[in-house]
Protein backbone atom coordinates (compact mmCIF):
# COMPACT_ATOMS: atom_id res chain seq x y z
CA UNK A 1 0.00 0.00 0.00
CA UNK A 2 2.77 2.26 0.65
CA UNK A 3 4.61 1.39 -2.06
CA UNK A 4 1.80 2.65 -4.28
CA UNK A 5 0.74 5.37 -2.35
CA UNK A 6 4.67 6.75 -3.08
CA UNK A 7 4.71 5.90 -6.74
CA UNK A 8 1.62 8.05 -7.28
CA UNK A 9 3.26 11.11 -5.37
CA UNK A 10 6.00 10.90 -7.63
CA UNK A 11 3.48 10.47 -10.84
CA UNK A 12 1.54 13.69 -9.62
CA UNK A 13 4.18 16.13 -8.74
CA UNK A 14 6.50 15.13 -11.81
CA UNK A 15 3.54 15.57 -14.16
CA UNK A 16 2.29 18.87 -12.06
CA UNK A 17 6.19 20.07 -12.43
CA UNK A 18 6.24 19.41 -16.39
CA UNK A 19 3.22 21.31 -16.56
CA UNK A 20 3.46 24.27 -14.50
CA UNK A 21 7.22 24.71 -16.31
CA UNK A 22 5.83 24.74 -19.24
CA UNK A 23 3.33 27.69 -18.53
CA UNK A 24 6.31 29.42 -16.79
CA UNK A 25 8.47 29.18 -19.96
CA UNK A 26 5.42 29.99 -22.15
CA UNK A 27 5.18 33.21 -19.76
CA UNK A 28 8.97 33.80 -20.21
CA UNK A 29 9.19 33.43 -24.28
CA UNK A 30 11.42 32.30 -26.49
CA UNK A 31 14.76 31.79 -24.91
CA UNK A 32 16.33 31.29 -28.84
CA UNK A 33 15.07 34.90 -29.59
CA UNK A 34 16.09 36.41 -26.28
CA UNK A 35 19.50 35.43 -27.25
CA UNK A 36 19.93 36.63 -30.40
CA UNK A 37 18.51 39.81 -28.95
CA UNK A 38 21.32 39.82 -26.05
CA UNK A 39 18.79 40.07 -23.60
CA UNK A 40 20.55 36.81 -21.62
CA UNK A 41 20.41 38.20 -18.37
CA UNK A 42 17.34 39.64 -18.33
CA UNK A 43 16.12 36.22 -19.50
CA UNK A 44 17.34 34.26 -17.10
CA UNK A 45 16.19 37.03 -14.56
CA UNK A 46 12.71 36.42 -15.60
CA UNK A 47 13.14 32.59 -15.32
CA UNK A 48 13.99 32.43 -11.79
CA UNK A 49 11.71 34.95 -10.39
CA UNK A 50 8.87 33.52 -12.41
CA UNK A 51 6.00 32.02 -9.45
CA UNK A 52 4.82 29.07 -11.96
CA UNK A 53 8.34 27.67 -12.66
CA UNK A 54 9.37 28.05 -8.87
CA UNK A 55 6.41 25.81 -8.26
CA UNK A 56 7.18 23.72 -11.05
CA UNK A 57 10.97 23.12 -9.72
CA UNK A 58 9.81 22.50 -6.38
CA UNK A 59 7.05 20.12 -7.65
CA UNK A 60 10.07 17.86 -9.58
CA UNK A 61 11.91 18.23 -6.22
CA UNK A 62 8.96 16.24 -4.68
CA UNK A 63 9.20 14.10 -7.02
CA UNK A 64 12.63 13.43 -7.15
CA UNK A 65 12.83 12.42 -3.38
CA UNK A 66 9.66 10.35 -3.67
CA UNK A 67 11.61 8.31 -6.29
CA UNK A 68 14.61 8.48 -4.13
CA UNK A 69 12.66 7.34 -1.15
CA UNK A 70 10.70 4.18 -3.31
CA UNK A 71 13.63 2.51 -4.78
CA UNK A 72 15.27 1.92 -1.41
CA UNK A 73 12.45 -1.33 -0.65
CA UNK A 74 11.00 -1.72 -4.01
CA UNK A 75 12.59 -3.09 -7.15
CA UNK A 76 13.95 -0.98 -9.99
CA UNK A 77 12.55 -3.62 -12.66
CA UNK A 78 8.83 -2.75 -11.33
CA UNK A 79 9.58 1.25 -9.84
CA UNK A 80 10.44 2.79 -13.48
CA UNK A 81 7.93 0.94 -15.31
CA UNK A 82 5.02 1.62 -12.80
CA UNK A 83 5.96 5.49 -12.92
CA UNK A 84 5.95 5.73 -16.47
CA UNK A 85 1.97 6.12 -16.15
CA UNK A 86 3.58 10.09 -15.63
CA UNK A 87 3.27 10.37 -19.24
CA UNK A 88 -0.50 9.45 -19.65
CA UNK A 89 -0.99 12.21 -16.86
CA UNK A 90 0.98 14.75 -18.44
CA UNK A 91 -0.19 14.30 -21.58
CA UNK A 92 -3.76 15.08 -19.75
CA UNK A 93 -1.68 18.14 -18.15
CA UNK A 94 -1.03 19.75 -21.38
CA UNK A 95 -4.47 18.89 -22.65
CA UNK A 96 -6.69 20.64 -20.14
CA UNK A 97 -4.47 22.91 -18.24
CA UNK A 98 -1.71 24.12 -21.07
CA UNK A 99 -4.74 23.59 -24.11
CA UNK A 100 -2.40 21.70 -26.35
CA UNK A 101 -3.97 19.81 -28.94
CA UNK A 102 -3.40 15.56 -28.75
CA UNK A 103 -4.03 14.24 -31.84
CA UNK A 104 -5.84 10.57 -31.83
CA UNK A 105 -2.53 8.90 -32.78
CA UNK A 106 -0.61 10.15 -29.22
CA UNK A 107 -4.28 9.52 -27.35
CA UNK A 108 -3.36 5.56 -28.60
CA UNK A 109 -0.09 6.04 -27.33
CA UNK A 110 -1.45 7.13 -24.33
CA UNK A 111 -4.00 4.18 -23.88
CA UNK A 112 -0.78 1.59 -24.76
CA UNK A 113 1.15 2.90 -21.96
CA UNK A 114 -1.83 2.19 -19.25
CA UNK A 115 -1.35 -1.29 -20.74
CA UNK A 116 2.29 -1.71 -20.46
CA UNK A 117 1.83 -0.52 -16.77
CA UNK A 118 -1.10 -2.19 -15.95
CA UNK A 119 0.77 -5.73 -16.89
CA UNK A 120 4.14 -4.19 -14.78
CA UNK A 121 1.78 -3.90 -11.60
CA UNK A 122 0.20 -7.11 -11.41
CA UNK A 123 1.00 -9.02 -8.20
CA UNK A 124 4.16 -11.15 -8.29
CA UNK A 125 2.71 -14.76 -7.92
CA UNK A 126 0.01 -14.06 -10.49
CA UNK A 127 1.07 -15.73 -14.16
CA UNK A 128 -0.21 -14.22 -17.32
CA UNK A 129 -1.83 -16.49 -20.07
CA UNK A 130 -2.44 -15.38 -23.46
CA UNK A 131 -6.17 -16.49 -22.44
CA UNK A 132 -6.16 -13.65 -20.06
CA UNK A 133 -5.44 -11.76 -22.39
CA UNK A 134 -7.31 -12.21 -24.73
CA UNK A 135 -10.27 -12.15 -22.44
CA UNK A 136 -11.23 -8.31 -22.77
CA UNK A 137 -11.17 -8.22 -26.39
CA UNK A 138 -13.39 -11.28 -26.30
CA UNK A 139 -15.89 -9.32 -23.92
CA UNK A 140 -15.46 -5.94 -25.95
CA UNK A 141 -16.13 -7.96 -29.50
CA UNK A 142 -18.86 -10.06 -28.38
CA UNK A 143 -20.77 -6.77 -27.20
CA UNK A 144 -19.76 -4.81 -30.59
CA UNK A 145 -21.17 -7.94 -32.26
CA UNK A 146 -24.63 -8.25 -30.03
CA UNK A 147 -25.13 -4.53 -31.25
CA UNK A 148 -24.48 -5.23 -34.81
CA UNK A 149 -27.20 -8.19 -34.55
CA UNK A 150 -29.54 -5.58 -33.25
CA UNK A 151 -28.64 -3.04 -36.23
CA UNK A 152 -29.14 -5.22 -38.98
CA UNK A 153 -32.51 -6.63 -37.23
CA UNK A 154 -33.84 -2.70 -36.66
CA UNK A 155 -32.42 -1.94 -40.63
CA UNK A 156 -34.73 -4.75 -42.14
CA UNK A 157 -37.79 -3.30 -39.90
CA UNK A 158 -36.78 0.44 -41.00
CA UNK A 159 -36.85 -0.30 -44.68
CA UNK A 160 -40.05 -2.36 -44.15
CA UNK A 161 -41.74 0.23 -42.52
CA UNK A 162 -40.18 3.22 -45.22
CA UNK A 163 -41.20 1.65 -48.11
CA UNK A 164 -44.33 0.00 -47.08
CA UNK A 165 -45.56 3.34 -45.93
CA UNK A 166 -44.68 5.13 -49.01
CA UNK A 167 -46.94 2.18 -50.78
CA UNK A 168 -44.28 1.43 -52.80
CA UNK A 169 -43.60 -2.28 -53.11
CA UNK A 170 -40.10 -2.19 -54.25
CA UNK A 171 -37.90 1.18 -55.27
CA UNK A 172 -39.00 0.21 -58.86
CA UNK A 173 -42.27 1.58 -58.60
CA UNK A 174 -43.10 3.21 -61.73
CA UNK A 175 -46.79 4.53 -60.74
CA UNK A 176 -47.44 8.24 -59.55
CA UNK A 177 -49.66 8.94 -56.88
CA UNK A 178 -53.38 9.53 -56.92
CA UNK A 179 -52.48 13.43 -55.84
CA UNK A 180 -49.66 13.43 -58.70
CA UNK A 181 -52.34 11.97 -61.60
CA UNK A 182 -54.26 14.63 -60.10
CA UNK A 183 -52.17 17.22 -60.28
CA UNK A 184 -51.62 16.26 -63.90
CA UNK A 185 -55.25 15.56 -64.76
CA UNK A 186 -55.39 19.83 -63.78
CA UNK A 187 -52.80 20.46 -65.77
CA UNK A 188 -50.46 22.28 -62.99
CA UNK A 189 -46.98 21.51 -62.50
CA UNK A 190 -44.19 23.78 -61.01
CA UNK A 191 -41.86 25.06 -63.18
CA UNK A 192 -38.77 23.42 -62.35
CA UNK A 193 -35.01 24.58 -62.94
CA UNK A 194 -32.21 21.31 -63.06
CA UNK A 195 -28.85 22.00 -61.70
CA UNK A 196 -25.98 20.05 -62.32
CA UNK A 197 -22.61 21.01 -61.30
CA UNK A 198 -19.61 19.29 -63.70
CA UNK A 199 -16.09 18.77 -63.23
CA UNK A 200 -14.79 16.47 -66.37
CA UNK A 201 -16.85 14.00 -68.36
CA UNK A 202 -18.40 11.22 -66.26
CA UNK A 203 -18.52 7.59 -67.30
CA UNK A 204 -21.88 7.25 -69.59
CA UNK A 205 -21.79 11.18 -69.10
CA UNK A 206 -24.36 11.20 -72.23
CA UNK A 207 -26.68 8.91 -70.96
CA UNK A 208 -26.85 10.28 -67.72
CA UNK A 209 -27.65 13.72 -68.65
CA UNK A 210 -30.29 12.42 -71.57
CA UNK A 211 -32.28 10.89 -68.88
CA UNK A 212 -33.28 14.25 -67.28
CA UNK A 213 -34.10 14.83 -71.21
CA UNK A 214 -36.82 12.80 -71.04
CA UNK A 215 -38.77 13.83 -68.17
CA UNK A 216 -42.32 13.19 -68.87
CA UNK A 217 -42.97 17.25 -67.25
CA UNK A 218 -43.78 20.21 -69.05
CA UNK A 219 -42.16 22.62 -67.88
CA UNK A 220 -38.70 22.20 -67.04
CA UNK A 221 -35.21 23.75 -67.55
CA UNK A 222 -31.55 21.88 -67.22
CA UNK A 223 -28.54 24.16 -66.35
CA UNK A 224 -25.10 22.72 -65.69
CA UNK A 225 -22.21 24.13 -64.88
CA UNK A 226 -18.55 23.93 -65.24
CA UNK A 227 -15.59 25.98 -63.51
CA UNK A 228 -13.03 25.11 -66.50
CA UNK A 229 -13.99 26.28 -69.76
CA UNK A 230 -11.89 23.57 -71.62
CA UNK A 231 -13.95 20.75 -69.52
CA UNK A 232 -14.35 17.31 -71.10
CA UNK A 233 -17.81 17.21 -70.67
CA UNK A 234 -18.52 20.39 -72.85
CA UNK A 235 -18.90 18.17 -76.06
CA UNK A 236 -21.28 15.91 -73.97
CA UNK A 237 -23.63 19.09 -73.27
CA UNK A 238 -23.34 20.45 -77.07
CA UNK A 239 -24.40 17.04 -78.19
CA UNK A 240 -27.30 17.08 -75.72
CA UNK A 241 -28.63 20.64 -77.22
CA UNK A 242 -28.40 18.97 -80.30
CA UNK A 243 -30.32 16.01 -79.18
CA UNK A 244 -33.14 17.72 -77.54
CA UNK A 245 -33.64 20.98 -78.74
CA UNK A 246 -37.53 21.08 -77.49
CA UNK A 247 -35.49 20.88 -73.86
CA UNK A 248 -34.43 24.55 -72.53
CA UNK A 249 -30.70 23.48 -71.61
CA UNK A 250 -28.15 26.48 -70.35
CA UNK A 251 -24.73 25.85 -69.92
CA UNK A 252 -22.65 28.52 -67.15
CA UNK A 253 -19.09 28.46 -67.32
CA UNK A 254 -17.63 30.32 -64.88
CA UNK A 255 -14.23 30.50 -62.44
CA UNK A 256 -15.84 32.70 -59.33
CA UNK A 257 -15.49 31.60 -55.63
CA UNK A 258 -17.03 32.00 -53.06
CA UNK A 259 -15.42 29.14 -50.44
CA UNK A 260 -12.49 25.93 -51.02
CA UNK A 261 -15.79 23.77 -51.63
CA UNK A 262 -15.32 23.59 -55.74
CA UNK A 263 -18.75 22.56 -56.63
CA UNK A 264 -20.83 25.13 -54.08
CA UNK A 265 -19.00 27.68 -55.93
CA UNK A 266 -20.33 25.76 -59.22
CA UNK A 267 -24.06 25.54 -58.01
CA UNK A 268 -23.75 29.43 -56.82
CA UNK A 269 -22.52 30.19 -60.07
CA UNK A 270 -25.76 28.25 -61.39
CA UNK A 271 -28.06 30.05 -59.50
CA UNK A 272 -28.73 33.61 -60.83
CA UNK A 273 -29.30 31.51 -63.87
CA UNK A 274 -32.53 29.60 -62.77
CA UNK A 275 -35.61 31.25 -64.24
CA UNK A 276 -37.44 29.40 -61.97
CA UNK A 277 -38.39 29.23 -57.91
CA UNK A 278 -37.73 26.07 -57.12
CA UNK A 279 -34.03 23.83 -57.94
CA UNK A 280 -33.47 20.30 -58.32
CA UNK A 281 -29.72 19.40 -57.82
CA UNK A 282 -28.28 16.49 -58.74
CA UNK A 283 -25.02 15.10 -59.21
CA UNK A 284 -23.42 14.54 -62.32
CA UNK A 285 -23.57 10.85 -62.45
CA UNK A 286 -26.92 10.48 -61.80
CA UNK A 287 -29.48 8.56 -64.22
CA UNK A 288 -33.00 9.23 -63.65
CA UNK A 289 -36.31 7.18 -65.06
CA UNK A 290 -38.67 9.62 -66.47
CA UNK A 291 -41.27 10.19 -63.56
CA UNK A 292 -38.52 11.68 -61.50
CA UNK A 293 -39.23 15.13 -61.54
CA UNK A 294 -43.25 14.75 -61.33
CA UNK A 295 -42.47 12.71 -57.63
CA UNK A 296 -40.15 14.62 -56.47
CA UNK A 297 -42.29 17.53 -57.47
CA UNK A 298 -45.46 16.28 -55.46
CA UNK A 299 -43.27 15.63 -52.21
CA UNK A 300 -41.40 18.57 -52.51
CA UNK A 301 -45.06 20.55 -52.52
CA UNK A 302 -46.49 18.24 -49.41
CA UNK A 303 -42.67 19.18 -47.63
CA UNK A 304 -44.24 22.91 -46.75
CA UNK A 305 -41.56 24.60 -48.05
CA UNK A 306 -38.51 22.36 -47.13
CA UNK A 307 -35.91 20.26 -48.65
CA UNK A 308 -36.52 16.92 -50.32
CA UNK A 309 -33.96 14.56 -50.52
CA UNK A 310 -33.71 10.73 -52.41
CA UNK A 311 -31.43 7.39 -51.53
CA UNK A 312 -29.86 6.14 -54.32
CA UNK A 313 -28.14 2.66 -55.61
CA UNK A 314 -25.60 2.06 -58.34
CA UNK A 315 -26.88 1.37 -61.91
CA UNK A 316 -23.42 0.36 -63.22
CA UNK A 317 -20.12 -0.52 -61.48
CA UNK A 318 -17.33 -1.84 -63.95
CA UNK A 319 -14.91 -3.79 -61.84
CA UNK A 320 -14.12 -5.18 -58.60
CA UNK A 321 -13.12 -2.09 -56.64
CA UNK A 322 -16.14 -0.43 -58.21
CA UNK A 323 -18.54 -3.34 -57.45
CA UNK A 324 -17.42 -3.02 -53.85
CA UNK A 325 -18.27 0.38 -53.53
CA UNK A 326 -21.81 -0.08 -55.20
CA UNK A 327 -22.75 -3.19 -52.23
CA UNK A 328 -21.72 -0.78 -49.82
CA UNK A 329 -24.34 2.12 -51.49
CA UNK A 330 -27.32 -0.26 -50.94
CA UNK A 331 -25.96 -2.68 -47.65
CA UNK A 332 -24.68 0.12 -45.59
CA UNK A 333 -25.21 3.61 -46.37
CA UNK A 334 -29.00 3.41 -47.17
CA UNK A 335 -29.65 0.82 -44.18
CA UNK A 336 -28.38 3.27 -42.20
CA UNK A 337 -30.33 5.96 -43.26
CA UNK A 338 -33.28 4.30 -43.00
CA UNK A 339 -32.80 3.49 -39.50
CA UNK A 340 -32.65 6.93 -39.43
CA UNK A 341 -35.38 7.72 -40.70
CA UNK A 342 -37.09 5.49 -38.43
CA UNK A 343 -35.66 7.00 -35.75
CA UNK A 344 -37.23 10.39 -36.11
CA UNK A 345 -36.32 11.33 -39.59
CA UNK A 346 -32.86 12.59 -40.83
CA UNK A 347 -31.29 15.84 -40.75
CA UNK A 348 -29.31 15.69 -43.96
CA UNK A 349 -29.07 15.54 -47.09
CA UNK A 350 -27.43 13.43 -50.01
CA UNK A 351 -25.98 15.40 -53.44
CA UNK A 352 -27.21 12.76 -55.24
CA UNK A 353 -30.55 15.13 -55.50
CA UNK A 354 -31.28 17.67 -53.39
CA UNK A 355 -35.20 19.81 -54.23
CA UNK A 356 -35.87 22.67 -52.74
CA UNK A 357 -36.26 26.49 -53.53
CA UNK A 358 -34.55 29.80 -53.95
CA UNK A 359 -36.61 31.05 -50.78
CA UNK A 360 -35.23 27.98 -48.69
CA UNK A 361 -31.90 28.59 -49.56
CA UNK A 362 -31.66 32.02 -48.77
CA UNK A 363 -33.04 31.29 -45.23
CA UNK A 364 -30.27 29.45 -44.76
CA UNK A 365 -28.16 32.48 -45.62
CA UNK A 366 -27.59 31.12 -49.37
CA UNK A 367 -24.83 28.90 -51.17
CA UNK A 368 -21.77 30.94 -49.35
CA UNK A 369 -23.14 29.37 -45.46
CA UNK A 370 -21.99 25.83 -47.28
CA UNK A 371 -19.23 26.98 -48.67
CA UNK A 372 -16.14 26.10 -46.78
CA UNK A 373 -17.68 22.88 -46.53
CA UNK A 374 -16.41 19.07 -47.88
CA UNK A 375 -19.66 17.82 -46.77
CA UNK A 376 -22.33 20.48 -48.11
CA UNK A 377 -24.88 18.03 -48.66
CA UNK A 378 -24.85 17.07 -45.57
CA UNK A 379 -24.63 20.53 -44.19
CA UNK A 380 -26.92 22.09 -46.48
CA UNK A 381 -30.09 19.67 -44.82
CA UNK A 382 -28.39 20.00 -41.58
CA UNK A 383 -28.38 23.73 -41.68
CA UNK A 384 -32.59 23.32 -43.17
CA UNK A 385 -33.47 21.10 -40.34
CA UNK A 386 -31.74 24.15 -38.06
CA UNK A 387 -33.93 26.38 -40.08
CA UNK A 388 -37.04 24.92 -38.66
CA UNK A 389 -37.77 23.51 -41.76
CA UNK A 390 -38.40 19.74 -42.85
CA UNK A 391 -36.25 17.76 -44.58
CA UNK A 392 -38.14 14.62 -46.43
CA UNK A 393 -36.45 11.20 -47.80
CA UNK A 394 -38.11 10.83 -51.15
CA UNK A 395 -39.64 7.54 -51.56
CA UNK A 396 -37.84 7.34 -55.37
CA UNK A 397 -34.29 6.21 -55.64
CA UNK A 398 -32.11 7.05 -58.40
CA UNK A 399 -29.10 5.75 -59.64
CA UNK A 400 -25.47 6.42 -59.29
CA UNK A 401 -23.38 5.25 -62.26
CA UNK A 402 -19.66 4.32 -60.88
CA UNK A 403 -16.56 4.98 -63.06
CA UNK A 404 -13.98 1.92 -62.99
CA UNK A 405 -12.26 2.63 -59.33
CA UNK A 406 -8.86 1.32 -58.98
CA UNK A 407 -8.06 -0.11 -55.51
CA UNK A 408 -6.34 2.70 -54.29
CA UNK A 409 -8.85 5.03 -55.62
CA UNK A 410 -11.82 3.15 -53.75
CA UNK A 411 -9.79 3.29 -50.78
CA UNK A 412 -9.29 7.54 -50.86
CA UNK A 413 -12.64 8.19 -51.97
CA UNK A 414 -14.11 5.89 -48.96
CA UNK A 415 -11.46 7.79 -46.74
CA UNK A 416 -12.25 10.94 -47.72
CA UNK A 417 -16.32 9.84 -46.94
CA UNK A 418 -15.49 8.55 -43.75
CA UNK A 419 -13.00 11.57 -42.67
CA UNK A 420 -15.99 14.04 -43.69
CA UNK A 421 -18.60 12.21 -41.37
CA UNK A 422 -16.40 12.32 -38.82
CA UNK A 423 -15.59 15.86 -39.09
CA UNK A 424 -19.11 16.78 -39.33
CA UNK A 425 -20.81 13.93 -36.98
CA UNK A 426 -17.95 12.84 -35.12
CA UNK A 427 -21.01 10.66 -33.05
CA UNK A 428 -22.19 9.32 -35.88
CA UNK A 429 -19.01 8.10 -37.32
CA UNK A 430 -18.62 6.09 -33.67
CA UNK A 431 -21.74 4.64 -33.93
CA UNK A 432 -21.21 3.66 -37.30
CA UNK A 433 -18.70 1.07 -36.09
CA UNK A 434 -21.79 -1.60 -35.41
CA UNK A 435 -22.59 -1.44 -39.33
CA UNK A 436 -19.36 -3.66 -40.08
CA UNK A 437 -20.81 -6.88 -38.29
CA UNK A 438 -19.24 -9.19 -40.30
CA UNK A 439 -15.69 -8.13 -39.63
CA UNK A 440 -16.70 -7.57 -35.92
CA UNK A 441 -18.26 -11.06 -35.45
CA UNK A 442 -14.61 -12.52 -36.90
CA UNK A 443 -12.47 -10.45 -34.30
CA UNK A 444 -14.88 -11.87 -31.46
CA UNK A 445 -14.30 -15.39 -33.25
CA UNK A 446 -10.52 -14.91 -33.60
CA UNK A 447 -10.13 -13.55 -29.54
CA UNK A 448 -12.14 -16.56 -28.55
CA UNK A 449 -9.55 -18.83 -29.56
CA UNK A 450 -11.06 -20.15 -32.72
CA UNK A 451 -13.67 -21.71 -30.32
CA UNK A 452 -16.75 -23.58 -31.83
CA UNK A 453 -19.06 -21.00 -30.00
CA UNK A 454 -17.03 -18.24 -31.51
CA UNK A 455 -17.75 -20.22 -35.34
CA UNK A 456 -21.31 -20.39 -34.73
CA UNK A 457 -21.59 -16.67 -33.75
CA UNK A 458 -19.48 -15.58 -36.77
CA UNK A 459 -21.38 -17.43 -39.35
CA UNK A 460 -24.87 -16.28 -37.54
CA UNK A 461 -23.72 -12.78 -37.82
CA UNK A 462 -22.65 -13.47 -41.98
CA UNK A 463 -26.01 -15.18 -42.76
CA UNK A 464 -27.83 -12.44 -41.17
CA UNK A 465 -25.57 -10.06 -42.84
CA UNK A 466 -26.41 -11.24 -46.30
CA UNK A 467 -30.28 -11.69 -45.07
CA UNK A 468 -30.24 -7.56 -44.33
CA UNK A 469 -28.59 -6.90 -47.40
CA UNK A 470 -31.31 -8.33 -49.54
CA UNK A 471 -34.06 -7.41 -48.05
CA UNK A 472 -32.95 -3.39 -47.76
CA UNK A 473 -31.00 -3.21 -51.15
CA UNK A 474 -32.34 -5.96 -53.26
CA UNK A 475 -36.15 -6.17 -52.12
CA UNK A 476 -36.22 -2.23 -51.36
CA UNK A 477 -33.57 -0.66 -53.55
CA UNK A 478 -34.26 -3.15 -56.48
CA UNK A 479 -30.47 -3.24 -56.31
CA UNK A 480 -29.33 -5.52 -59.33
CA UNK A 481 -25.75 -5.12 -58.74
CA UNK A 482 -25.82 -5.97 -55.33
CA UNK A 483 -28.27 -9.27 -56.41
CA UNK A 484 -25.81 -10.61 -59.05
CA UNK A 485 -22.52 -9.90 -56.17
CA UNK A 486 -24.25 -10.49 -52.81
CA UNK A 487 -21.67 -12.30 -51.45
CA UNK A 488 -19.28 -9.32 -51.27
CA UNK A 489 -21.66 -7.93 -48.65
CA UNK A 490 -19.64 -9.39 -45.55
CA UNK A 491 -16.46 -9.02 -47.72
CA UNK A 492 -17.06 -5.28 -47.36
CA UNK A 493 -17.34 -4.94 -44.05
CA UNK A 494 -13.48 -5.53 -43.30
CA UNK A 495 -12.57 -3.28 -45.88
CA UNK A 496 -15.25 -0.96 -44.08
CA UNK A 497 -13.74 -1.58 -40.89
CA UNK A 498 -10.24 -0.95 -42.05
CA UNK A 499 -11.72 2.63 -43.63
CA UNK A 500 -13.03 3.56 -40.63
CA UNK A 501 -9.85 2.90 -38.26
CA UNK A 502 -8.22 5.17 -40.63
CA UNK A 503 -10.37 7.69 -40.37
CA UNK A 504 -9.29 7.90 -36.91
CA UNK A 505 -5.92 9.24 -38.14
CA UNK A 506 -5.30 12.31 -39.41
CA UNK A 507 -8.03 14.60 -41.54
CA UNK A 508 -6.03 15.19 -44.74
CA UNK A 509 -8.50 14.39 -47.73
CA UNK A 510 -7.85 14.90 -51.65
CA UNK A 511 -10.61 16.36 -53.84
CA UNK A 512 -10.22 16.73 -57.80
CA UNK A 513 -7.00 16.72 -57.85
CA UNK A 514 -6.55 19.19 -54.56
CA UNK A 515 -5.62 18.59 -50.93
CA UNK A 516 -7.32 19.67 -47.92
CA UNK A 517 -7.40 19.80 -44.14
CA UNK A 518 -10.34 18.94 -42.63
CA UNK A 519 -11.40 21.22 -39.21
CA UNK A 520 -14.50 21.01 -36.72
CA UNK A 521 -17.35 20.32 -38.15
CA UNK A 522 -15.52 19.59 -41.84
CA UNK A 523 -14.58 22.73 -43.05
CA UNK A 524 -11.85 22.29 -45.79
CA UNK A 525 -8.65 24.23 -45.53
CA UNK A 526 -6.75 23.96 -48.75
CA UNK A 527 -3.32 22.44 -48.56
CA UNK A 528 -0.47 23.29 -50.39
CA UNK A 529 1.59 20.35 -51.92
CA UNK A 530 5.10 20.16 -52.87
CA UNK A 531 5.92 18.94 -55.95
Amino acid sequence: MLTALVIVVVVLSNAAGDVFLTRGMKQVGDVSAAIRRGELRATIRRIACNGNIIFGIACLAVSFFSFLAVLSWANLSFVVPATAIVYVVTVLGARFFLGEKVDRLRWGGTLMICFGVALVCLPPDMSVSLHMLMRPFKFFFGALTIASVCYYLACIIAAERFFSKNGRENAKGQLLSSSSAKEAEEGFYRPISVLVPLCGADFRAYQNYASLCRQDYPQFEIIFGVADPTDSSLPVVAKLRADFPEIPIQLVVSEDQIGPNPKVNTLNNMLSHASHETLLMLDSDIRVRPDFITTISEELSANAGGLVTCLYRAGEAPGLASKLEAVGISSEFAPGVLVAQMGGGISFAFGACIALTKKTIEAIGGFPAIAPYLADDYMLGNLVCKAGLPVKLSSCVVETVLSRLSTGGFFKHQLRWARGIRACAPWGHTGSLITNGTALSFLYFAFSGFSRQGLFVFATVVALRLWMAWMVGVRRLGDDILRHNLFLAPLRDFFSLAIWSAALFGRRVEWRGKVFRLEKHGRMIPQVTRC
